[in-house]
């Protein structure tokens, strides 16, 4: 199956039709699948970075301690339109491609998205695995930050083609107009919304981390060690 066949020019960085945008089979092979490589580039070496630092800065006596943040409603309705989010601009997704498959057009590595849809969904869900990641927020930001700049790439090259051409197809350029620039607004609220979910995130984890914080000062390791009850000091 050919990447991109039947369009006005062929796979090139430059266009005589959009340009200075690339033609569509260049962005839709590489424009469009850029931030995913640069992400899954990036999450082994945040993991490398993220393994050093827990042998520099590993502590037993606190190394079980994980606070657990009481449920809230507000959180997890607004995480549930995160992940709803995500999963509508997979469906759009899927739309593009279906179209696009309708008017033997070639779908280029458009299907490369899901993979970065789905490390990112992963990657918050598990809080970069736990904690074992650190920095996989910046993961995320290449995914949805790249996604709305190489959307809004993509909706000002088909528009210079013509926005009234293809009309009386399957898939006319409008209605591509509209599902890439819509998942260019999926993916900026997305950002935003990890942004806040993940401040809320750490305000909730700090809270809940003094509620758990021994009176005492000492962690619960310290307080129960046999040497500490030996020698407590006199009220």
């Amino acid at each position: 199956m050919q990447l991109c066949s039947n369009r006005r020019e062929g796979f090139g960085p430059s266009s005589s039709i959009s340009s200075p945008i690339p033609t569509s089979c260049f962005v839709d092979v590489i424009l469009i699948p850029l931030p995913i490589w640069l992400a899954i580039a990036l999450l082994p070496i945040l993991f490398a970075l993220s393994l050093h630092h827990r042998k520099q800065n590993y502590n037993p006596s606190t190394a079980y301690l994980r606070a657990v943040p009481r449920r809230n409603w507000a959180f997890t309705l607004t995480s549930a339109v995160y992940y709803i989010l995500i999963v509508a601009n997979g469906l759009m997704m899927t739309l593009e491609i279906v179209r696009l498959e309708l008017i033997h057009f070639g779908i280029g590595l458009l299907p490369f998205v899901y993979a970065g849809l789905i490390v990112a969904l992963f990657l918050y869900w598990s809080e970069g695995v736990k904690g074992r990641i650190r920095g996989w927020q910046a993961v995320n930001a290449v995914v949805w930050i790249g996604g709305v700049v190489m959307s809004a790439v993509k909706v000002v090259g088909l528009s210079k083609e013509g926005i009234d051409s293809r009309k009386g197809s399957k898939y006319p350029l409008s209605d591509q107009v509209i599902d890439v620039a819509v998942m260019a607004g999926v993916y900026a609220v997305v950002a935003i919304l990890e942004v806040v979910l993940g401040f809320w995130r750490a305000l909730r984890r700090a809270r809940r981390e003094r509620e758990q914080s021994p009176q005492s000062g000492m962690s619960p390791v310290m307080e129960n060690s046999e040497y500490v009850g030996k020698f407590r000091p006199n009220a």
